[in-house]
């Protein structure tokens, strides 16, 4: 052994905004405490522990007896605190006003309940833009951590990695800490003994004293599929506190403050926007990164992966925010929400001596997990984007109570998406939906003040980069001895080639549809058959919103497109319809004129799709009523024949919707749309919404029309 080597061990634990009591309970007796219970027994070891907020006040209100095991630690020497963006936002895509906010109220949050003065903080998924020293500055931090890939993205050899390198954005400036992928990989999936001769080659290659780094998810030890086995159980944990102890003649765990204060920097750089390895795949869009996990497995086959992987980045996480259309919208209207929560409060939202409720429901929605999706299931989990919208309907409630009020009805039009296109929003005291001209003229989203619910909040179906591995179906784990890490593990199921089902555009209500035939089955519908005859369903419709100043608001579309004959001739034809909302209403009312443009008659099978969110479709607590028949479950789908009115109750949110129709349909076809995606624990198939097709014969005469009227309610159990 030639040099004594430093260790900083960093754990971050988090659970999000939304989550089941019951995963923050289990994490909590797996993974959070019996941890700390460890390494209370090696007094000798110290970590540096960042929790995020949302598990923070969970703990203190569950379980605060945790707060007093951190603060023993603390005294003892073992501890140190790591801030961040309080309830774990990806701070470069959130308005700097919030993020520095988050900031500086962890600061103050830790500050008050552990007497520590922060010095770092963690970055949110290791998630690097140029811009970020400034912010953290500002926010008073000295330093953060990232993936050494982001180092070796920049050019740099991750072998000679170690301390910590300066970085600066506009003369402002921040200390980073490399995080060695190598560990992330080791611990605590290898071997001990694997672990410890890493460590002693990089004592032999560092100069003495260089600090090496494992900043990390504390889930890994317990939560993660199999770890609380391998980690506790079969005490992975105490022999790693145990080599670690009995190695302190040459490896010697320090904190990342004691390496600022003792060593200078390793050098400067500058780091171009990236996260850790995996990050860039999956937030390529599903072809580009099927080709790029084909070409690493090429390159890994033939020995050259570890000479091209600088060169292998993929895209980088603002992608997420195109690739997921529904993501993208959530984002911006959480952006829109940001807007109006700091118009409103001004300068309370910042020198108030109490977080305003409406700032802290603002940023409990930039938490960042229901935005993206990896490895684990993020976008694709309903309950963790139901909590946003609940948080950003709230926050809009509360700002209108603190005085600016909500208008008894309300018409605007502005690019809440920025996407250059429009959007209309009628409002009244109940309700609010969002209309978008510019794609198919569908409502987006619909949100219930009461039961503070978006009932479009749904998910298309769409293909993945990981699908054709979950065709193609491999062995579970790998063939190293130890314990797979999740990144590691692959698809023991094989799949059906049918289940790989993809829609053509985000499901969301009012999208119109003109079909040749009815559907043999709700699974012939559910697969986009028979096929779309017009092209309305997706296009860009003409416009204009009408406002009766404190009764009314309306908006009028219309759209002059095309519907294929039999032939395979294109008939001209022309489709307006109109939404309107009065003061003080649950009813939404849709008007409907399809008219004929041809010299001859047109026949066909007109369709307009309703999608909309429930939460676990199978719970008696909701299902679909056609007018006086008994209830049906939501979790298997059906044709209704013959309808006038459907209601679909949910008795969990309190919040019904009651469909009416001036002519009634031929039938109505009724299925669940469901994903399939990859989580933690293997192949997850996820309820998204429930479809609603009424569906009508049409006759058109030449150059002649027909009206078709559609009410849409609102209302409680108790309405």
């Amino acid at each position: 052994m030639t040099g004594k080597l430093r260790f900083i061990l960093g754990i971050h634990c988090h659970q999000p905004v939304g989550n089941f009591d019951y995963v923050f309970e289990h994490g909590y007796q797996v993974s959070y405490k019996p941890f700390l219970e460890t390494l209370a027994r090696f007094p000798g070891l110290k970590v540096s522990l960042h929790y995020s907020g949302p598990l923070l006040e969970w703990l203190s209100e569950r379980h605060p007896e945790f707060f007093s095991l951190i603060s023993g630690l603390l005294k003892k020497g073992q501890l140190e605190i790591i801030g961040g963006g309080y309830y774990e936002p990806i701070l470069p895509v959130i308005p700097r006003e919030d993020s520095l906010g988050q900031l500086r109220y962890m600061s103050r949050y830790l500050a008050k309940h552990f007497g520590v003065k922060v010095r770092g903080a963690w970055l949110t998924e290791r998630i690097w833009e140029p811009g970020l020293p400034g912010l953290l500055a500002e926010a008073g931090l000295e330093f953060t951590t990232v993936d050494d890939f982001h180092f070796l993205a920049a050019g740099f050899d991750t072998e000679k990695l170690h301390g910590y390198y300066l970085s600066e954005d506009g003369g402002a400036m921040v200390k980073i800490f490399p995080i060695s992928q190598r560990l992330r990989y080791l611990i605590p999936f290898h071997p001990l003994e694997e672990v410890i001769d890493y460590f002693r080659q990089k004592a032999r290659t560092l100069p003495d004293h260089a600090a090496i780094v494992l900043a990390d998810d504390g889930e890994k030890f317990g939560m993660w599929p199999g770890t609380h086995d391998w980690v506790y159980r079969q005490g992975w944990l105490e022999r790693f506190f145990t080599a670690l102890t009995e190695s302190s003649d040459w490896l010697e765990p320090v904190f990342f403050n004691e390496v600022l204060d003792s060593t200078p920097s390793t050098g400067q750089v500058y780091l171009p926007c990236s996260s850790y390895f995996e990050m860039g795949g999956w937030s390529l869009p599903a072809e580009a990164g099927e080709r790029l996990q084909k070409l690493k497995l090429e390159l890994e086959t033939e020995g050259r992966l570890e000479t091209f992987t600088p060169f292998l980045r993929g895209s980088f996480w603002r992608n997420f925010l195109t690739k997921y259309p529904e993501s993208g919208w959530m984002h911006k209207r959480m952006l829109d929400t940001s807007r109006r929560v700091h118009t409103a409060l001004g300068e309370k939202a910042e020198n108030s001596q109490r977080l305003p409720a409406a700032l802290r429901r603002l940023w409990m929605a930039q938490c960042n997990c229901a935005y993206w999706h990896g490895i684990f299931g993020g976008l694709y989990l309903p309950h963790l984007r139901k909590a946003v919208y609940t948080c950003l309907i709230q926050a809009e409630k509360l700002i209108a109570k603190d005085g600016s009020g909500i208008p008894r009805i309300q018409g605007e039009e502005s690019d809440i998406d920025l996407d250059g296109h429009p959007e209309v929003r009628l409002a009244n005291e109940h309700l609010s939906l969002y209309i978008k001209p510019s794609r198919g003229g569908a409502v987006v989203e619909l949100d219930d003040f009461a039961s503070e619910f978006n009932l479009i909040d749904t998910l298309a179906r769409r293909r993945e980069a990981y699908h054709y591995q979950m065709a193609e179906g491999g062995e579970q784990g790998s063939d190293q001895r130890g314990h797979a890490s999740i990144h590691e593990r692959q698809f023991p199921e094989k799949l059906p080639q049918d289940v790989f089902v993809y829609d053509p555009y985000p499901r969301w209500m009012f999208r119109e549809h003109f079909l040749e035939r009815t559907p043999r089955d709700f699974q012939e519908a559910s697969r986009g058959e028979p096929a779309e005859l017009g092209d309305f369903a997706d296009s860009s419709w003409n416009w204009r919103l009408l406002v009766r100043k404190g009764t009314r608001a309306a908006c009028a579309l219309n759209r002059s497109g095309q519907v294929r004959l039999p032939s395979g001739e294109y008939a001209a034809f022309r489709l307006g319809k109109r939404f309107s909302l009065a003061a003080g209403s649950r009813l939404i009312e849709a008007s409907y004129r399809l008219e004929n443009l041809e010299k001859q008659p047109l026949e066909f099978v007109f369709g307009i799709s309703f999608n909309l969110t429930v939460l676990g479709p199978a719970d008696p607590k909701v299902g679909l009523i056609c007018e006086h028949g008994s209830a049906m479950s939501l979790a298997q789908g059906s044709i209704l024949q013959a309808c006038k009115e459907l209601t679909v109750f949910n008795h969990r949110e309190n919040v019904n919707l009651r469909l009416g129709f001036s002519l009634r349909t031929s039938c109505v076809v009724q299925y669940p749309v469901e994903t399939v995606s990859q989580s933690e624990s293997g192949i997850d198939r996820t309820y998204q919404a429930t479809c609603l097709l009424p569906l009508w014969p049409v006759k058109l005469n030449p150059l002649s029309s027909k009206s078709l009227k559609l009410t849409l309610t609102l209302f409680s159990e108790k309405s």
